[in-house]
């Protein structure tokens, strides 16, 4: 065999890995391959010219608060990067990943969040997007090229590898993955966020809002990237994959809505939702304890994908009680004196539940 041969077959080979990825026992086990050392080293180069148009932001908060998120979901990954989050200065909600394992947050999406869960969302489908080199095969697309001659072109120096850098930049921070692509990094997110705790719900809620921020400004002609899915059919299969699986979808988690909690007003003690009393009893130790029971079976049942006429007042044998979804929440028989009746905590509760779902108006509770 002789050089040219040899040649070939290191290419060969080189395609095949960038290609079809290997199991991590394979090739993830260990210190980073030399392939994973360029991509770390293009990711850097990529990382200049972001920050030569955004600035950096090194608010020890800010950055603090999403490394904590990043250790969590980190030992869902198998590529063998230190992951590193990094914070810019941009008022738009936006979050994207360079090669290597950089992820860029903008202070906007750290704004735009309403929790944890859903920073810790958005992450893991920037995560993904890392983990199955989706930025490397979309610029391959763009440019019509296999991903070795993308390799090749890069390595190049030229005035090829400048073009193919801004194309890796543009699709990175535009988002701009075709179906497949953003399908994977969506429901690969929410088997990571499954893994790591949190609540899978937030993967469609932060979906939602930006559904709604997106009504708020002038439609953009995708262009060359009109195969994007857009958000509502993200939103569907994603909202799919949660049934099919059997996880909770509970919105009111990662949007921090249907808070229960227990106040004291005079002589009355107050079981509020979201701050606003929906039940009272009278400023004693049994009343205390009956509301705080009362909360907690609230925190379970009273759901944001609820009906109002999912809370109601039934009876049975053992006289009156309030339902809520599939759950008793109190009897009259078992009220403290004093206590205020049943009728008007269903209308309370209906009341809180409605104005919680006006808060998130795009949620497509039925699904």
């Amino acid at each position: 065999m002789g050089k040219k041969d040899f040649t070939f077959l290191g290419f060969f080979f080189l395609f095949l890995f960038l290609i079809f990825p290997f199991s991590p026992a394979q090739v993830y086990a260990g210190a980073p391959t030399r392939e994973d050392e360029k991509e770390i080293a293009l990711g850097k180069r990529v990382c200049e010219d972001v920050e030569k148009r955004w600035e950096r932001i090194v608010d020890p908060i800010r950055v603090a608060r999403l490394e904590v998120l990043l250790q969590r979901l980190v030992p869902e990954t198998q590529r063998p990067f230190d992951y590193e989050v990094r914070v810019i200065s941009d008022d738009q909600p936006n979050a994207f990943s360079l090669p290597g394992g950089f992820l860029y947050f903008t202070t906007g999406m750290i704004d735009f969040a309403r929790s944890d869960s859903e920073l810790a969302a958005v992450m893991a489908h920037e995560m993904v997007h890392t983990e199955k080199k989706h930025v490397m095969i979309q610029s391959a697309r763009n440019e019509r090229l296999s991903l070795l001659a993308l390799a090749v072109a890069v390595a190049s120096k030229g005035e090829a590898a400048a073009v193919i850098m801004a194309n890796i930049a543009q699709v990175a921070i535009l988002n701009a993955y075709s179906r497949d692509l953003e399908k994977e990094a969506d429901l690969g997110a929410l088997k990571m966020l499954n893994a790591t705790g949190f609540p899978v719900a937030a993967a469609v809620t932060v979906m939602e809002r930006l559904s709604e921020e997106r009504l708020k400004h002038p439609y953009v002609d995708p262009g060359v990237f009109m195969d994007h899915p857009d958000l509502p059919e993200r939103i569907d299969y994603m909202a799919r994959m949660i049934g099919d699986a059997g996880w909770p979808m509970h919105r009111k988690e990662p949007l921090h809505l249907l808070r229960t909690g227990i106040d004291s007003r005079g002589n009355r003690l107050l079981l509020a939702v979201d701050g606003k009393p929906v039940w009272s009893g009278p400023q004693e130790a049994q009343s205390r304890i009956f509301l705080e029971e009362t909360a907690r079976r609230l925190d379970r049942f009273l759901q944001m994908e609820l009906l109002p006429s999912d809370i109601t007042v039934w009876r049975d044998e053992r006289g009156p009680f309030l339902r809520v979804g599939p759950g008793v929440i109190a009897r009259e028989t078992d009220l403290p004196k004093g206590m205020s009746s049943l009728e008007d905590f269903s209308k309370s509760l209906r009341k809180a539940l409605i104005e919680a779902q006006r808060a998130h108006p795009m949620g497509r509770y039925l699904l």
